[in-house]
């Protein structure tokens, strides 16, 4: 794949994000933003990045994605860093535990505003920019494109999980979202896509809790999934490098779902 334009990973600081920077600049790419609220492991990706891929330009940025502000300020520093934002995924979330009676209303506010308003927000920003930048070709397609967008959703965002309405409703309007955004914007040459991890090895799943409680509940994960193990997240970096390149470039307003031949989808 070739991603001869500028990246942008919001959320980079660890997991499925952090994995996602690593490849892109693996793939090529040699000028990428990362952003995060966790500034101090931020920069630990970025001089990651830097010294194993000498040609890469990293500008790292704080950003707080229940912002609008924040994120806007980001997109300006980002264009005038770079000049432009071709490949977007928005990767920040975090997940609260607790069924409708017994979870917090402040919890369910903070799901809501960091995973659902604030990949809106994040689209808003990079969607506005993208539409008024000249289309970029690449050898992976015929089809010029001003910019590819993944929002980064869940299994989450495709079924039921009675033990998490707020993570389960915020993952499911992140598919609508992307669904919405991806018609309308086709037209205009930029694609937006939802990507769907199952069980995925980052400190996201910390919910799982320690102890032996914290065992059963991952075995019982692991017993879900046809694979018999969980993911790692470079293999979601792998499908959000499909997802914003162009040999995804007739893939648009979907969801890519990838987790392991989960059974009771």
């Amino acid at each position: 794949m070739e991603f001869p334009g500028v990246a942008l990973v919001v959320g980079a600081a660890s997991g499925i994000g952090k994995a996602t920077a690593l490849q892109y600049a693996a793939d090529g790419c040699q000028r990428i933003a990362i952003a995060d609220v966790q500034t101090e492991a931020l920069q630990q990706v970025q001089s990651e990045i830097e010294d194993k891929y000498k040609n890469t330009r990293v500008n790292a940025s704080y950003v707080d994605v229940t912002r609008y502000e924040s994120v806007q300020a980001l997109i300006t520093e980002v264009v005038q860093q770079f000049g432009r934002i071709d490949y977007c995924a928005n990767v920040a979330g975090i997940i609260k535990y607790g069924d409708t009676l017994t979870l917090p209303e402040s919890d369910f506010d903070k799901v809501y505003e960091v995973n659902l308003r604030g990949i809106f927000f994040c689209a808003k920003a990079e969607i506005a920019q993208m539409v008024n930048q000249t289309p970029l070709t690449t050898r992976d397609s015929p089809f010029p494109a001003r910019g590819a967008i993944c929002n980064v959703s869940s299994q989450a965002g495709l079924m039921g999980n009675p033990n998490l309405p707020s993570y389960v409703a915020t993952k499911h309007g992140v598919v609508g979202l992307s669904k919405s955004d991806g018609m309308k914007y086709a037209s205009q040459q930029i694609r937006v896509n939802a990507l769907c991890p199952g069980p995925i090895e980052t400190p996201m799943l910390g919910h799982l809790g320690d102890g032996d409680e914290g065992k059963r509940r991952a075995a019982e994960r692991i017993s879900e999934i046809s694979m018999g193990r969980i993911g790692r997240p470079e293999e979601m970096a792998h499908c959000i490098m499909f997802l914003t390149s162009g040999r995804s470039s007739f893939v648009t307003a979907t969801t890519l779902a990838a987790h392991g031949g989960l059974r009771n989808r």
